[in-house]
């Protein structure tokens, strides 16, 4: 829009070219009248002069004894007032005109030759002419050179003939020297006329430069004065300059009210030393200068403003003046300050929800722990068959509760961003036959047949954490088995997807979820209609499998099948360092030329693939001891007591964190010398930062790079002499 409004502007006059030729008239007119006003006082000057030579020269005529006043004086008077008189009347009727610039140059040149007929013809009086035609040049007109030309010709020839004594002194002259007179006319009218072109190219040329130069001002004005954000040029005593509209909108005062303050007057107090200080960087050289300020409005209110400054200077260097662009940032700082107040309610209230989901968690399940206790006692000891069954209800609903309770608190800890995961690759295959094993027994209770489909080839590894992995795939099956149909089949498959990720299915033979419910399918506490059935169910399984799922990189779904329902999940799919050790062969000989004695390495992980991939690592190499403890403090309590060369330390434990036995262990007498490799998952440098600055020797990220694993084994082996010197 603003680019279409400085268009308008600019086609105010249809060209550049038109206001160059409405400039280059107004100039020229405004020579024509100036002259003019000067040709009207020479033309009054030159009668009067006429008057007193012809008073001075021959004021009277003889004829014997009697005298008479002599006829040029009265040529003075009367020729030469009315030679003047009209040209004079025309400056003042028609200044600039045409005819007024010709009427002159016809008066000029007749005043010329009333003069030298008044001098009886001297040659000093001729020079007149010549300076006439240089004045009358002034007008920068050549064709005014023209008609001068032509009356002081005509004057010269006809007065040569008739009355030589009057315009050459003598009293025959010869027709050739009134052509002689012309000659030189003409020789100063070929300078002057191209005096005048010259003159008239220049003003050309000037009346261009300025139409490009208001051009130029205007739409830069145009911009200063429609520009979407407040715009001022300051002077250096502070003083508003210029200001445009946006500006004045934005401080509620109006133009002339802002040009009779400074800058300091609308400035929030607390930031005029900040403005000031700003002031003498822009003008020791500081080039621009962006910050975030408060002005005060004229209704007293505070308003925020990004303003950037610089300082114009002038060819010399010397700062002229500052030039001032602010937006009004209020509202985002509004915005801001408001979306960091519901940032914070809503930590205080996630927090809060915490502590009551902890609280509630302990005060729930200390009574659970006597009704499941007793009631299982009860079980035991009942011999009556009503009793059990009663017993049994008991159990059954108390085990539904602590269920409910443990899967609200794992949403709980996701949503808070504070449930600890450990992503490592895990072998699909492993993960559902341990599934398929946990799950068996209530599959056979409800005579159903868990199948496995797909390739033998495809055994791929995932990138997941183990255990929420089990979680996310036990909730799925029991939900196959539990809403299938009596003696039905469920079938788990794995897909190799094109965007390297394993899909891993579960498809069972039940009444399977209508379509209008499935955006509804992972909705906490909605059972989706299964509340009116006989199974239970706490309506939480699918939403924790999603935020598991999400949590650790995956995604999950369902199918729609014809029949029944299927669920799915997706991770990335890598390769397990398993895998890659079996294709390999690694040179023993660096470890097993360390020394004579067998080295003792402790590993502390509780994730128990982990500890087989180490295990396997490490069983091909005699010299090599593992002990493993999948606790921190069995960790810390194997440590103290086989004093192993090496500890390998995973950071998520289930008592305590690895950071913690980090602590502890260099905190100990007897432990402080041992080297610690870190082992995890976690590979942000805020993490490797910390964990070497509490005293690791070394941090590897898993998935593990096998050839890096033994290079920093046999790097802190071989350093153990040293250690051990140093510890003696």
């Amino acid at each position: 829009m603003l680019e279409i409004e400085i268009e308008k502007d600019f086609n105010r006059h249809d060209s550049s070219a038109e206001r160059a030729d409405e400039l280059f008239q107004e100039h020229r007119q405004e020579i024509f009248r100036n002259t003019d006003q000067l040709f009207a006082r020479l033309l009054l000057f030159q009668w009067l002069a006429g008057i007193l030579i012809a008073f001075s020269i021959s004021p009277r005529t003889w004829a014997g004894q009697s005298n008479q006043i002599h006829i040029h004086v009265w040529a003075a008077i009367f020729l030469g007032g009315a030679i003047s008189a009209f040209p004079i009347w025309m400056t003042r009727a028609w200044p600039g005109a045409a005819v007024t610039r010709h009427t002159i140059a016809v008066a000029q040149m007749l005043m010329s030759a009333l003069l030298i007929g008044l001098t009886g013809g001297r040659i000093e009086t001729h020079f007149h002419v010549f300076g006439s035609l240089v004045i009358l040049s002034f007008y920068r007109d050549w064709r005014v050179l023209i008609s001068a030309t032509i009356v002081i010709g005509l004057d010269h020839f006809i007065r040569g003939i008739y009355w030589p004594y009057s315009v050459y002194g003598v009293l025959a002259a010869s027709p050739w020297r009134s052509l002689e007179h012309a000659g030189w006319v003409v020789f100063e009218d070929a300078f002057l006329f191209i005096s005048c072109l010259r003159s008239v190219r220049e003003m050309r040329s000037i009346a261009n430069r300025t139409a490009a130069l208001e051009l130029s001002e205007r739409g830069f004005r145009q911009i200063f004065q429609e520009a979407p954000i407040g715009m001022a040029v300051v002077g250096l005593d502070q003083r508003f300059q210029q200001v445009n509209a946006r500006l004045c909108q934005m401080v509620g005062y109006s133009n002339q009210e802002l040009t009779l303050r400074t800058k300091e007057d609308i400035t929030f107090p607390e930031d005029v030393e900040e403005w000031r200080q700003l002031a003498k960087a822009l003008l020791n050289g500081t080039t621009r200068y962006t910050s975030e300020k408060r002005f005060v409005h004229r209704s007293n209110e505070v308003l925020w403003v990004s303003r950037t400054a610089c300082a114009i200077r002038d060819k010399e260097g010397k700062p002229r003046h500052y030039l001032l662009m602010m937006e009004d940032i209020t509202q985002r700082k509004e915005a801001a300050a408001a979306l960091q107040q519901a940032k914070e309610e809503a930590e205080r209230a996630n927090k809060a929800k915490s502590d009551f989901l902890s609280r509630m968690s302990h005060e729930l399940r200390t009574p659970l722990n006597a009704i499941l206790g007793f009631s299982q006692l009860l079980d035991r000891q009942s011999a009556a068959s009503i009793q059990r069954e009663r017993v049994g209800y008991i159990f059954r609903a108390g085990q539904h509760l602590l269920e409910l309770i443990n899967e609200v608190l794992d949403i709980a800890r996701i949503e808070a961003g504070r449930i600890p995961l450990s992503l490592e690759p895990v072998r699909v295959s492993d993960a559902l036959d341990e599934v398929v094993e946990l799950l068996q027994p209530l599959a056979a209770e409800r005579k159903i047949q868990i199948e496995k489909a797909g390739s033998d080839d495809l055994d791929p590894s995932i990138l997941a954490d183990r255990q929420r992995l089990m979680q996310v795939l036990l909730n799925l099956l029991a939900n196959a088995v539990k809403y299938n149909r009596e003696a039905g089949r469920v079938v788990l498959a794995m897909e190799a997807r094109s965007n390297a990720r394993i899909r891993i299915s579960i498809t069972d033979e039940g009444p399977g979820i209508p379509a209008e419910k499935h955006s509804r399918l992972f909705a906490p506490f909605d059972r989706l209609g299964a509340e009116r059935t006989s199974m239970q169910g706490t309506g939480l399984g699918l939403a924790l499998s999603k935020r598991l799922t999400e949590a650790m990189g995956g995604t999950i779904g369902e199918s729609q099948p014809a029949r029944g329902a299927s669920f799915w999940i997706e991770f990335p799919r890598v390769e397990n360092p398993c895998d890659s050790l079996s294709r390999r062969s690694h040179d023993m000989n660096a470890i097993t030329a360390l020394d004579a004695r067998v080295n003792t390495l402790l590993y502390i992980e509780d994730n128990l693939s982990n500890l087989t991939l180490i295990e396997h690592l490490l069983g091909e190499y005699p010299p090599l001891k593992l002990i493993s403890a999948m606790q921190g403090l069995l960790g810390l309590e194997l440590a103290t007591r086989h004093q192993p060369d090496l500890i390998l330390l995973d950071v998520h434990l289930p008592d305590i964190s690895g950071a913690e036995v980090l602590t502890r262990l260099k905190a100990e007498r007897a432990t402080c010398t041992i080297p610690v490799v870190v082992l995890s998952a976690d590979a942000t440098k805020s993490q490797i930062d910390r964990l070497m600055a509490a005293g690791a020797s070394d941090y590897l990220t898993k998935p593990l790079d096998v050839d890096r694993f033994f290079n920093v084994i046999e790097r802190h082996l071989r350093e153990l002499p040293s250690l051990t010197c140093a510890a003696k």
